[in-house]
Parts: structure tokens; C-alpha cells; sequence
């Protein structure tokens, strides 16, 4: 009989320490949960201004089209019907096409030009790639968090069945069920490129 209380003790015991990890790893888990959150919210915006940084890159790329066309425009009007009056005229034109094209065409550190808008786009992009990698690794934390927490309680379920029943038999799968959750749980904390 006294050997029965000793091992029920130790199950009451281990019943408050695999409950108190259950909280910790439902805590942790929640805490993981609205990082997650953040994390989505922030990844969107990157998504949102790598598209609109694209449709900038577009927008321009078609303004450039539109420049060409009005530069070999000014050709045909030079070619055709060249008078003094209109040579200031076109040579404004053709001066203020010029600078628009060269802005265009200028290199990743010219605001505005194609290859920094492209260059934008492409950061953010990948920024949003990193972000959503980050988030892939936060929810398989988070899966394994709550697959400890289940285990947890099933050992303290189990524990409080044998304590009640004062059946040794449920005691022993106890402690191997929370044995599994408290490992899998160091192996999370210290260990998680291995499980993740």
C-alpha cells in the first residue's frame, strides 16, 4: 500500500508539471499565432507595392513607346515641311523628348527611370517571398507547438484517470505520452531546424 501512494504522488506531481507546460505551449503557440498575423499583413503590403511599383515599370515603359513615336513624328514633320518658323518650336519638342527618354533610360539610381522601377519591383517581390517563407516556418512552429499541447493533456487526462482510479496501468502510458510532448517540446524550444 505505501508503494501505491509514492507512485501516486509522483502522478499528481507530474499531472501540475505537464499542465503548466500545456499552458506554456498554448501560450506560445498564441503568441506564434499573431506574429503569424503580422506577418501575413506585412507580406501583403510588400506584394501590393511590388504590383504597383510593376505597374509604374509598365506605365512608363509604355510612355516610353509613346516618345518614340512622337521623336520619329518630329523626323517626318523636319523632313517634311521644315520652315524657320517652326524649327524653335520643334527643337522645344525634341529637346523635352529627349530629357524624358534619357530619365527613362538612366540607371538603377535615377528616380523614375525603368531599371529603378524594375529594380523596386523586383525588392519588394522579394521581400515578400522572404515574409512568406518566414510565415511557412512560423505555422509549422506553430503545428508542433499544438501537437505538444495535445499530448500534454492527454498525459495529465491520463495521470488524473489513474490518480482517481488508482489504476498504475493508465499511470505508465501517462508518463510516455508526456515523456513524447516534453521532449518533442525541448526539441522545438532548442533544437527546431531538426523537426521544422
Amino acid at each position: 500500500m505505501h508503494s501505491v501512494s509514492g507512485f501516486f504522488l509522483i502522478v499528481t506531481f507530474f499531472i501540475i508539471g505537464v499542465s503548466i507546460l500545456a499552458v506554456y505551449t498554448t501560450t506560445l503557440a498564441t503568441e506564434l499565432g499573431l506574429e503569424k498575423d503580422d506577418l501575413q499583413i506585412t507580406s501583403l503590403a510588400h506584394l501590393t507595392k511590388s504590383m504597383d511599383w510593376e505597374n509604374d515599370y509598365n506605365e512608363e515603359k509604355i510612355g516610353e513607346r509613346i516618345l518614340k513615336a512622337q521623336l520619329d513624328n518630329l523626323n517626318i514633320i523636319l523632313q517634311g515641311n521644315f520652315t524657320k518658323n517652326n524649327v524653335t518650336e520643334i527643337a522645344n519638342n525634341f529637346a523635352m523628348y529627349k530629357s524624358h527618354l534619357e530619365n527613362l533610360e538612366g540607371s538603377v539610381t535615377v528616380d523614375g527611370s525603368l531599371l529603378n522601377l524594375k529594380h523596386k519591383a523586383e525588392s519588394e517581390y522579394d521581400s515578400f517571398l522572404q515574409s512568406v517563407d518566414h510565415i511557412s516556418d512560423i505555422s509549422k512552429k506553430i503545428g508542433m507547438y499544438e501537437l505538444t499541447t495535445i499530448l500534454l493533456i492527454i498525459a495529465a487526462g491520463l495521470g488524473g484517470v489513474s490518480e482517481i482510479s488508482r489504476n498504475k496501468l493508465l499511470g505508465y502510458p501517462a508518463f510516455l505520452i508526456g515523456a513524447v510532448g516534453i521532449i518533442i517540446l525541448f526539441m522545438i524550444t532548442f533544437m527546431s531546424s531538426i523537426l521544422i
